[in-house]
């Protein structure tokens, strides 16, 4: 089967390493994830009886991103066979070739099964007891000549990270290091935007855009921790949008149970019109949508396709200072958002003195939290949350005759 497909130097690199650990990192747009799809379909095509894992820490964040990208380029080479996809099991078989899908929160995927090729996303979400035991699997027979491999690929935004300490010095295993430099096919804009920052923050450029090891400093939030669900329970909930179109457009719901805020991905894609996002919403309750305020055109969009659409609040010190009051509980599956939080810090100026000011760069889910959770404190406040700004609570002093979706008591 002849497969005609774009690539990078990195899918080259990886298909020269023989090390049965392939580290495979590096900055923004370097292609490395991207690569190793290619390349483990490659092997899904060209090979005989392997059995192929791969893996994220959950498995919802599994499926929202690799899963869904694999399947989708399965799609786009003319792979792809719907006979061939068991959705319920989360696999894909082709000859004598399987695939399976699974998160390290599912333990039993891993009972009595070997694999020929393992590919760990986002390794650095893992812990280094996860990795040996996706190491002891990699036992199922192969020819003569062949070797069984476990692939890792992530950003090394901590240099104190299992990865860094413990596993890339040792023996039989080899590195590929990108950067975004290595990727010929990112259009311009792109190239802009990750080498604006160097001008906004020389530390935040070297660890995100240049890939090397490091660790991010002058961080935004530290109130926040992860939660496997929604709660089923709540007294109201609102989205929060910060729209894009080359950047991703990023939907938060924020939900309200208990006096706490938590914070669930609704959708996080590049290229997305705004009829594309308002087929996407339509498959979601409503709500109140907090936006961009910059972009009005869109928001009227919204307002005549049904929802209450409304500006997010401008103020971006004022929404941090909201959002950093109190504690943020983020579902496992919002994987961007997650990602996204651990990197959001302040700006240095030139003297290397911190900045009130966020660094703008993967902020787009930060934004679309602040702009919901900005909309429903205001909307229904509670004590320890309240916006200090007398003039920004008298803003939205004339949407009080408004009801959010709520279950249970209303605020008023």
């Amino acid at each position: 089967m002849e497969i005609r497909k774009k690539v990078t130097p990195v899918y080259d690199r990886l298909k020269n390493c023989t090390a049965t650990t392939v580290i495979n990192y590096g900055g923004a747009g370097s292609s490395k994830s991207h690569s190793q799809h290619q390349y483990i379909i490659e092997k899904l095509v060209r090979e005989k009886n392997k059995k192929i894992a791969i893996t994220r820490k959950t498995y919802p964040s599994l499926r929202r991103s690799t899963y869904d990208i694999f399947i989708g380029l399965l799609k786009e080479y003319g792979i792809y066979r719907e006979s061939e996809h068991n959705k319920t099991f989360s696999t894909y078989e082709l000859g004598t070739n399987r695939v399976e899908f699974f998160g390290m929160d599912e333990p039993e995927k891993l009972k009595s099964t070997n694999y020929s090729y393992i590919w760990m996303e986002e390794a650095n979400e893992f812990t280094y007891d996860d990795y040996i035991t996706l190491y002891l699997r990699l036992r199922h027979p192969k020819s003569e000549g062949e070797k069984n491999q476990i692939f890792l690929t992530f950003n090394p935004i901590d240099e104190n990270n299992w990865i860094a300490r413990q596993l890339r010095y040792q023996p039989d295993v080899e590195i590929i290091h990108s950067t975004y430099k290595d990727n010929p096919f990112l259009d311009d804009d792109y190239i802009n935007l990750l080498e604006s920052t160097i001008d906004k923050d020389s530390n935040y450029y070297r660890v995100y855009i240049l890939g090397e090891w490091g660790k991010l400093e002058n961080l935004i939030y530290s109130n926040w921790e992860v939660v496997d669900e929604l709660p089923e329970e709540y007294s109201a909930f609102c989205y929060g949008i910060d729209f894009g179109y080359v950047n991703p457009t990023a939907v938060i719901k924020v939900l309200l149970s208990d006096g706490k805020i938590f914070l669930d991905e609704v959708v996080y894609k590049e290229k997305l019109t705004n009829s594309d996002l308002i087929e996407r919403m339509s498959h979601v309750e409503k709500a109140d949508l907090y936006c961009d305020r910059d972009e009005s055109q869109r928001i009227e969009e919204f307002s005549r396709a049904g929802w209450s659409a409304y500006p997010g609040e401008k103020d971006v010190k004022m929404g941090i200072d909201l959002c950093a009051r109190q504690k943020l509980y983020i579902t496992k599956r919002s994987d961007n958002l997650l990602k996204e939080i651990k990197g959001y810090s302040r700006k240095k100026d030139r003297d290397g003195n911190v900045l009130e000011e966020p660094l703008k760069y993967m902020d787009h889910t930060m934004d679309a939290m602040r702009f919901g959770v900005y909309g429903l404190v205001t909307r229904f406040g509670f004590a320890t949350a309240v916006p200090s700004s007398t003039t920004s609570i008298n803003s939205f002093s004339n949407k009080k005759s408004r009801i959010h979706s709520f279950k249970g008591s209303i605020f008023v």
